[in-house]
């Protein structure tokens, strides 16, 4: 039987001193580990990940992981409550301009500390345990992380903490203890798919997605990269000193399930089934993962291009999220009326016509239908391959 634990975890205090918590069920089955952290809805108009998160609560009524789980479905209730009128401005904190998923601490690269020149040295640690076995290293090495981030909370005690660091201590202190991560998002106007570090090909066909983003192991500041470029940044210390054995022993993903402010429980479900394939990859639930129900499309992250709106105007897309194009091939029309200055007007001349620089995959479209010259106006998968 599975046992199952609550608790609130507080995110943001306000200028009223109101805590603004999310709440954090825990779930241990057969062992401690492995040990999964699954959060969704770090930016407010990204729902579906709590569609997701239910549907697997409901999945572990009937079954007893052979791990244990860490849920926190609503993990962001300040971008949640960033309502202007009917819309959620929840992708960047309005009281300092940042994107919520761009403020995770690097706990192997430059510090932010003045005590500090990293938080953790890899290349010391790598030293020191260069002769031990892998399960000491792995244990030894969360002690560190896990050490590094009480170090910048106790150096916060002191100096204040700005609504950016609390917010990702009290992430990065759950993530931290975690074999895998998931955190789960929305696009704008996209398909499924997922962001993955490089390698891992066997994990990306476990979720089964269709379009796969492959990550570098550089840090940009997001939840997937602070999980697991630490990781991988200790295997290339061992490397340094002649030792191939240790692995990136934490993966930590970005799952993107479908397009911003649309949310459905029946779809949620769905959803679970798939991130449920990938928990029985890692051993987290029993079980072997699905065998992919699709073909899977990947590029590198770095070949995940933005296609720049040319004109400002109204958006008429020619080609659903997730279209497989050719060079050339028509992406929008973008039309303004105000551009007919011949008379009599003639409609064409309100249109211009946006096309695919290169063969790829238009995966996601801006999220509304009017937009500004220089706008995102497509993300496109180049040179992509199959999985």
């Amino acid at each position: 039987m599975s046992t199952w634990e609550r608790h609130d975890v507080v995110v943001r205090t306000t200028a009223t001193g109101h805590e603004l918590t999310a709440p954090v069920f825990r779930c241990r089955g057969l062992n401690d580990r492995p040990l999964a952290y699954l959060q969704a809805n770090v930016h407010g108009g990204e729902l579906q990940g709590n569609a997701a998160i239910l549907a697997l609560l409901e999945m572990l009524e009937k079954e007893t992981p052979r791990g244990t789980l860490v849920l926190v479905p609503r993990v962001n209730p300040v971008s949640a409550n960033q309502q202007v009128g009917d819309y959620v401005a929840g992708v960047y904190d309005l009281h300092t301009g940042n994107n919520f998923n761009r403020g995770y601490l690097y706990l192997t690269g430059p510090s932010r500390s003045a005590s500090a020149a990293c938080y953790v040295d890899v290349d010391s640690f790598a030293d020191v345990h260069r002769e031990a076995p892998l399960g000491e290293i792995r244990e030894d090495f969360r002690a560190a992380l896990r050490a590094a981030l009480d170090a910048i909370g106790q150096e916060a005690a002191t100096w204040g903490a700005d609504g950016r660091l609390e917010f990702a201590l009290a992430i990065q202190k759950m993530a931290v203890e975690a074999d895998v991560v998931m955190d789960l998002h929305t696009g704008d106007r996209a398909p499924r798919y997922l962001y993955v570090p490089e390698g891992t090909i066997a994990a990306a066909r476990a979720f089964g997605f269709p379009f796969v983003l492959e990550v570098p192991p550089r840090f940009a500041g997001a939840l997937d990269e602070s999980t697991f470029v630490p990781w991988h940044d200790l295997a290339e210390a061992f490397r340094r000193i002649g030792r191939s054995d240790v692995p990136r022993f934490v993966d930590g993903f970005t799952v993107e399930l479908g397009s911003m402010n649309a949310f459905s429980l029946s779809q949620g479900a769905e959803d679970a089934r798939r991130i449920a394939s990938a928990l029985r990859y890692y051993g987290v639930l029993d079980g072997e993962p699905d065998i992919p129900p699709h073909r899977i499309t990947a590029c590198a992250e770095p070949d995940y291009r933005p296609l720049y709106a040319p004109v400002g105007g109204l958006v008429d897309a020619a080609v659903a999220p997730g279209t497989p194009v050719r060079r050339g091939d028509v992406l929008a029309r973008i039309v303004d009326p105000s551009r007919c200055r011949r008379m009599p007007p003639r409609a064409s001349d309100a249109i211009v016509e946006v096309r695919a620089p290169e063969d790829g995959v238009a995966l996601l479209f801006h999220a509304f239908s009017s937009v500004s010259k220089g706008a995102r106006l497509v993300s496109m998968m180049t040179r992509t391959r199959t999985l």
